[in-house]
């Protein structure tokens, strides 16, 4: 497992050498006409379009084929490495970095890569050497087009041991989770085929007990309204054994639904609606299951996306779809430990604008954990995020932006609120070499004083661009334990 992350860290390197980029543009794409047009068969009927990418991470919806990368190594001094309330140590964090955004999508083929991963060093050794970040990797084979395929996914990240605790290496686990196996689809007439998917994962902490297998079947049956458009009625069941079962009580995770999707010139949307529930547990769990998303193209300039709903999940689960909600913008303290699976709720509102050389994006969210076991763990969380960034000239690009949360726990005193602000300036050296100067201030007050702390970090770092120029990573990137990758 330990060699599964280090690759992880070779693919965000070399990952962009093996594919030419798109050129660069300071202009704003019009998507409005993003939408594919009809295909149609050598017999002249409309040829039926495969299953929408509902699960995409948002940074990479909606995108044409492209590969950027940027691979750095900076220096960063903070003021407060232990995160204490008080006699604050100062110390240097070397940093290695690896940046990659990649889609390629063809008949055969649909890959998707977003990483933002950090290799971090400690002058002082008050923590030892450590890989954080977030990586999010997925890939679909087609071996029959539209009959038989192979499916792989990656997802990378971190969790927090003690919600009571400031945000540390100490206080951090990493977590993987792997996921592999075929679908198979059955065409039952022109307009409505069958899905059979089946899947294997593990997953695996760094430092809990709560390394796992997962199985996972699913069958959908599924009506093409037309080429953009489907409907269909699912039944999924997954299976989760802990490998310390004695300590970590196994379940199986049982749902049924309906789904619509859409995807048009300037709207994509999906829908679910059913019921799931929970069986092996000493308490059951059971609801209604929803899920709804939204993306919508405002303007050339401008895009709205919606998503919301409830559904059973664990911590786990809660990683891939904090990455799919919101990209590589998931913050560490926002998972926490835990072996029992939770109602989980959530809602999110994000605009983006781009335009000419400006840029600015706005989300806000509210996340909810309802625990069937362990009540203490329940909590609400409303966070809203604002980047902004502005070309001042074509080597010169500033941004600024921050992140307020704010988490309550229903059952402990672990409720605090945090904000994190940045101010960045990245120089564009030559076509490849960029150097970027970023201040980052966090202030997090909470209801105990372990979870209290102030700290500025100060990074400078050089880095080397592996594809044609682009413009900065859109995403505030605080250089800390609680990577915003």
């Amino acid at each position: 497992m330990r060699g599964r992350i280090c690759i992880l860290v070779l693919i965000g390197c070399l990952a962009p050498f093996g594919v030419r980029a798109s050129d660069a543009s300071d202009q704003t794409p019009d998507l409005s006409d993003q939408g594919s047009p009809p295909s149609t068969t050598a017999a002249g009927e409309l040829e039926q379009a495969p299953p929408l990418p509902a699960n995409r991470p948002i940074d990479l919806r909606n995108q044409p084929n492209q590969l950027s990368g940027r691979i750095g190594a900076g220096v960063i001094e903070t003021d407060n490495i232990e995160r204490t309330p008080s006699d604050r140590i100062s110390d240097t964090i070397g940093e290695l970095t690896a940046d990659v955004v990649a889609h390629e999508q063809t008949r055969r083929l649909d890959v998707d890569v977003l990483s933002d991963l950090q290799y971090l060093t400690f002058a002082h050794n008050y923590f030892s050497n450590e890989l954080v970040g977030n990586f999010i990797g997925s890939g679909t084979i087609a071996i029959l087009p539209q009959q038989f395929e192979w499916v792989v996914q990656e997802n990378f990240g971190q969790q927090q041991l003690d919600p009571t605790v400031a945000v540390t290496p100490a206080n951090l686990e990493n977590v993987n989770y792997f996921t592999t196996g075929p679908n198979f689809v059955i065409g039952l007439t022109s307009q409505v085929r069958t899905q059979v998917s089946l899947r294997y994962s593990d997953v695996y902490y760094q430092k809990s007990d709560l390394d796992n297998n997962r199985g996972d079947a699913s069958v959908g049956l599924i009506r093409s309204q037309s080429p953009n458009s489907n409907i269909s009625l699912n039944v999924e069941a997954e299976r989760v054994d802990f490998q310390d079962s004695s300590a970590n009580p196994d379940y199986t995770t049982e749902e049924a639904y309906g789904r619509y999707e859409l995807q048009g010139a300037r709207t994509n949307l999906m829908m679910d609606l059913g019921y799931d529930e929970i069986r092996g547990l000493s308490s059951s769990g059971a609801g209604v299951l929803v899920h709804f998303d939204a993306t919508r193209v405002l303007s050339p300039s401008a895009l709205l996306e919606l998503s919301l709903g409830q559904d059973i999940s664990d911590t786990s689960s809660l990683l891939r779809q904090l990455q799919n909600l919101n990209g590589l913008a998931v913050n560490a303290a926002y998972l926490q430990r835990a072996n029992d699976p939770f109602i989980n709720r959530y809602a999110r509102l994000g605009w983006q604008f781009n335009r000419n050389r400006t840029f600015i994006d706005f989300d806000v969210a509210r996340y909810e954990e309802h625990h069937l076991e362990d009540f203490g763990l329940d909590q609400g969380r409303t966070q809203t995020d604002l980047t902004v960034r502005r070309n001042l000239a074509p080597a010169l690009v500033a941004s600024i932006g921050g992140t307020y949360a704010k988490a309550s726990y229903s059952a402990s005193a672990a409720s605090y609120r945090d904000v994190i602000a940045f101010a960045a300036l990245e120089w564009r050296i030559g076509r490849r070499l960029n150097l970027r100067a970023e201040y980052d201030r966090f202030d997090q007050h909470g209801n105990v004083l372990t979870n209290v702390y102030l700290e500025n970090r100060i990074g400078v770092t050089l880095g080397w661009q592996v594809d044609n120029v682009r413009a900065p990573d859109a995403s505030p990137r605080s250089r800390g334990f609680v990577t915003n990758p």
